[in-house]
């Protein structure tokens, strides 16, 4: 009752596809292609990494100096060191 096309034989697909890449001659990259290929992924790589330095990286270390900056300004006008309100050193 079974077709000749779901034979035991011809039944797995990924088989047949071993079966075909298997005896299927591939040619090699051409020199050239490989070439641009890289060029054009080295292009991109740089791009995306400029962009996550200029978007991610500089402003978290902005973020990150704010506290201290303001610290160093504080202290630089008012000749003294900023406490916490809890403090209760007097100078």
């Amino acid at each position: 009752m079974t077709s000749p096309e779901f034979s035991p034989d011809h039944s797995d697909l990924e088989n047949e596809l071993a079966r075909h890449l298997a005896v299927t001659e591939i040619p090699s990259v051409p020199v050239e292609l490989n070439t641009r290929m890289r060029k054009r992924l080295n292009q991109a790589l740089l791009t995306t990494h400029w962009i996550d330095f200029l978007v991610m990286v500089i402003p978290s270390a902005i973020t990150a100096l704010l506290n201290p900056i303001g610290h160093l300004i504080t202290h630089t006008f008012a000749g003294r060191q900023r406490r916490s309100p809890g403090s209760r050193q007097d100078d």
